[in-house]
């Protein structure tokens, strides 16, 4: 479970120069449906609504779509678009993030709630709209829930999250690398002292990633510059290509066998002939 810091201070009027009672009016859309909708379209983001793709522009979705998809927990989807948020300059993202900053503004600064955050809206003159002070709220309140920063009245939940936006502070970077490693990587990491997540990946996922190894090691291997580095490439890929033979029941043995077959059959590679074409 997340452990968040208590200690509070006051949330200033602007946002680092970025003005959270201008320009902040959203189309109501839901951070975490546009995330999920995502995940099931395959990043297409064609396939979004208009409002959604709003929202999707509005954190700048696009510059860590592919991590975010492939994260394997909720909590680290949202550590990362977190990450994120702290990383961009607030004059550029959308009123959909600044959302959140406002509802916790008015939280604190004035009086916790939803009603009490209308009616400040409205005594600001940010909208006379009591539709579109619900939307703000909606928006910057449910936003904010999702990504585990705010309370369900708009309060401070995780007040470091805000002292690091406030003051340009970004997150701890991690390189994110979603691909299927060596077996004693996690222990070597560990040795480092580095943290670090993991999962096991199901039966079909584990396929689909030798294939990726195998196109990985082989677009190394095409990239050597020596003897040396070639056959270092190669080592991995006859490691990958002994795990891709187990994974479809075979042993390297056997699968050594039909290359023998057909070598006999048909020949190997060794006579260099380079076949250009063939009368019909």
């Amino acid at each position: 479970m997340a452990s968040f810091t208590q200690e509070k201070f006051d949330l200033p009027g602007n946002l680092r120069g970025r003005s959270i009672h201008l320009n902040v009016i959203p189309t109501v859309s839901n951070l975490k449906n546009v995330i999920d909708k995502l995940i099931v379209v395959d990043g297409d983001v064609s396939q979004l609504k208009q409002w959604e793709k709003r929202s999707y522009a509005a954190y700048q979705i696009s510059k860590i779509k592919r991590e975010v998809m492939n994260a394997p927990t909720k909590e680290r989807r949202t550590n990362l678009v977190k990450q994120h948020i702290l990383n961009q300059d607030p004059n550029a993202l959308g009123v959909s993030c600044i959302d959140i900053y406002l509802v916790a503004y008015v939280a604190e600064n004035v009086k916790p709630g939803k009603q009490a955050f209308i009616e400040y809206v409205m005594q600001q003159g940010i909208t006379d709209k009591p539709n579109s002070a619900q939307a703000i709220w909606q928006v910057g309140k449910g936003d904010g829930t999702y990504l585990g920063v705010l309370n369900e009245d708009g309060s401070v939940r995780d007040w470091d999250f805000f002292r690091k936006w406030i003051n340009g502070l970004s997150i701890g970077k991690s390189k994110v690398y979603n691909k299927l490693v060596r077996d004693r990587i996690p222990e070597i990491i560990h040795q480092s002292g580095k943290s670090f997540n993991i999962r096991t990946l199901s039966h079909e996922e584990y396929i689909k990633e030798l294939r990726n190894k195998a196109f990985e090691e082989m677009n190394e291997y095409a990239q050597s510059a020596s003897n040396q580095e070639a056959a270092e490439e190669l080592a991995d890929l006859l490691e990958v290509m002994h795990s891709i033979a187990k994974v479809h029941g075979y042993t390297f043995d056997q699968i050594d066998e039909i290359r023998k077959r057909k070598a006999e059959e048909r020949g190997g590679f060794r006579e260099r002939i380079y076949l250009i074409d063939v009368e019909e």
